[in-house]
This record gives C-alpha cells, structure tokens and sequence, in this order.
C-alpha cells in the first residue's frame, strides 16, 4: 500500500504535468493563429501586387497608345496651315 506522501507527490506530478500539457497547447493555438495571420497577410499582399501589376500594366498600354498618337499627330502635317508644310 502506497504512503499518503507519494500519493500527494503523484498527485502534484500529474497536475504539473497536465498543467504543461495545457501551456504547450496554448502556446500550439496561439502559434498556429500567428501562421495563419500571416499566411493571410501574405494572400492579401500578392493579390495586392497582382492588381498593382495589372493597373501598371494598363497604364504603360494607355501611355504608348497616347504617345503614338501624339507621334502621329507631330508628324502629320497635312493639317498645317503653313504654305511651306503644306506644299504651297
């Protein structure tokens, strides 16, 4: 028959180890909720980057669109009103 001493001792040993068990478990939670925060964050950031290129994407055509149009217009001179451009 076991001492009432030990049975305390087993006792205060099986609480401290499901106390750490608890801790461990907590401490799992709250590392899996950061991964997940930033997995998330990391989601958002390339969609983010994603729009970002498509816009900058978009942007550059709609300038070279203006800017051969500009070149069009700059070398067309059939719409200039000098005599010597126009062949007068």
């Amino acid at each position: 028959m076991m001492l009432p001493a030990r049975h305390e001792i087993i006792y205060s040993l099986l609480t401290i180890v499901f106390v750490l068990l608890v801790g461990i478990a907590g401490l799992l939670r709250v590392a899996y909720k950061r991964h997940q925060h930033l997995a998330d964050q990391t989601q958002e950031l390339r969609y983010s980057l994603d729009r970002q290129t498509n816009q900058i994407t978009t942007l550059k055509e709609r300038l070279e669109k203006c800017d051969s149009i500009e070149r069009r217009l700059f070398n067309d001179t059939s719409w200039s009103t000098s005599p010597a451009a126009a062949g007068w």
